[in-house]
């Protein structure tokens, strides 16, 4: 995300606490409830969006991925993304219904709800996935699986906040990028796979079409009598393939007055025309 430094940010105070639009989270500690709002800030602002308005769906779509890869980087699994969604939403909503609360409206109750929520926006936003099943899953199918070192580092952000995580720009996205790699071979391989398939398919599907035109051609059209000269018959490319497919064994022997039968269907016995030719003159 670019840089605020040289522009005008958005800034909504609630109560005491003022929540400034931020363009991503710190590098080695988890986000916390408010660093949520403020990106929420950021990217809900027109000239951050790039267009008009971005809808608070797409804010929340973006962020949630975003967030899900920091937690992925400190090599620790969230739930789905669309559950991450639906928790952005219904904390912003919950921001957003306090901060334009009117004045006239803000009465004790109303203080209380909004300390309460920036008492809470100091705590981790917590997207952690506690199903252990589901978990296991996730680690069988990333390749890395959680060491007593990030359960330490996850308990320390639920609570004190402490704990710094060192490997967070070196070790941790290393392993990222080796992940990632895989799975782009992965879809490399599925795709070369694919191609395959559909590549002997065309080419069964080209050989059942030649049969079926083959099976359409007459004996004559294929395989043409021998020419009048006494040379050889003019046989095209694929006549000649299967003629020499239905030759017949050279041991298989012939009598002398069955050489004016047909050897198969597409071939006749040598002498057949001249036999033909004196039954004509006779």
């Amino acid at each position: 995300m670019e840089s605020l430094d040289t522009e005008v940010r958005a800034r909504k105070t609630l109560g005491t606490v003022e929540y400034v639009e931020s363009s991503g989270f710190t590098q080695g500690i988890l986000p916390t409830k408010k660093d949520v709002v403020q990106n929420m800030l950021y990217l809900l602002q027109p000239k951050r969006a790039g267009q008009a308005q971005r809808s608070k769906e797409d804010a929340a779509q973006l962020l949630a991925e975003h967030l899900q890869e920091h937690w992925l980087v400190c090599n620790l699994h969230t739930i789905a993304t669309q559950n991450i969604k639906k928790l952005i939403l219904k904390m912003y909503e919950e921001f957003t219904r306090l901060y334009q609360t009117r004045k006239q409206r803000q009465n004790q109750a109303f203080t209380e709800r909004a300390d309460k929520f920036n008492e809470s926006s100091e705590k981790l936003f917590d997207v952690f996935c506690t199903d252990t099943q589901t978990r296991n899953k996730l680690e069988e199918y990333s390749g890395i699986k959680m060491t007593s070192i990030e359960w330490k580092f996850l308990e320390d952000q639920r609570s004190e906040r402490k704990m710094y995580y060192e490997d967070f720009t070196d070790k941790q996205e290393l392993k990222m990028m080796e992940r990632r790699q895989k799975i782009q071979c992965l879809e490399h391989f599925r795709k070369l796979a694919k191609e395959e398939k559909e590549g002997n398919k065309a080419k069964e599907t080209k050989y059942k079409s030649d049969e079926q035109s083959d099976e359409g051609t007459s004996v004559d059209e294929s395989y043409p009598a021998e020419e009048e000269n006494g040379g050889a018959p003019a046989f095209s490319l694929r006549g000649r393939r299967k003629r020499r497919c239905t030759t017949a064994p050279a041991s298989a022997a012939m009598p002398l007055e069955c050489q004016h039968i047909r050897m198969s269907i597409r071939r006749v016995r040598p002498g057949f025309y001249e036999t033909v030719e004196k039954v004509k003159n006779c």
